[in-house]
């Protein structure tokens, strides 16, 4: 194997580990931030929602780690520079194809799903509301009925905007808070940090 060919699998599987390991710091960040009386049930909504978001991560960063130009490892300068740019375009390639996901079927079939979860989180409310996307709106009919007879109403929000719902009961004083944006904001920020010390890496060993 050349050693240009070494050092771009060094990098890609750099930034694989990394991103593993920087998800789960995250995850566990915010799990540690819950009020505890926050339950299981809601845990497990996040978890999948990052579960989701790393392996996309994961999946992404290692199409563009071998997309990395010969003169880029070549320019240790122009590679150093390029870290927050490439951050911010596997973060953007991360929520295009978050966007895209939630106009699929599976997407509709999970949408209902975690509204059963949000709302067992939310039991023995009967002024719980679930707010979707407008154009998510049309799922309520199928969430009413994987609800089986748990009385709900609906409302669209317009702050949602990847896909997801949230869950509010104003009489317990909760909100269940399933949405991509919200998953995707608690690793915006971390990008640069995770590819800077990826590249950091990467010019060190080239140097010596």
């Amino acid at each position: 194997m050349s050693e240009l060919n070494k050092k771009l699998d060094h990098f890609t599987s750099t930034l694989l580990a990394e991103a593993t390991a920087e998800t789960d710091r995250v995850l566990s960040e915010v799990k540690a931030q819950h009020d505890n009386s926050y339950s299981a049930a809601e845990d497990k909504i996040l978890a999948e929602a990052y579960h989701y978001i790393r392996t996309e991560v994961s999946r992404i960063r290692s199409e563009e780690g071998r997309k990395v130009s010969r003169h880029m490892l070549d320019n240790k300068k122009t590679l150093y520079l390029r870290r927050e740019e490439i951050a911010r375009e596997v973060f953007e390639a991360v929520r295009d194809r978050i966007v895209a996901y939630s106009a699929t079927p599976d997407y509709r079939k999970r949408l209902a799903e975690v509204a059963c979860q949000a709302v067992d989180t939310l039991k023995g409310a009967d002024d719980i509301v679930i707010r979707l996307r407008a154009e998510d709106m049309d799922q309520s009919d199928a969430i009413t009925a994987a609800l089986k007879g748990v009385k709900v109403t609906f409302q669209a929000d317009p702050s949602i905007l990847m896909g997801g719902l949230t869950a509010v009961s104003p009489s317990l004083g909760r909100r269940v808070d399933a949405t991509f944006g919200t998953a995707m904001a608690e690793l915006n920020g971390h990008f640069a940090e995770i590819f800077g010390l990826s590249l950091s890496d990467d010019l060190t060993e080239t140097e010596e």
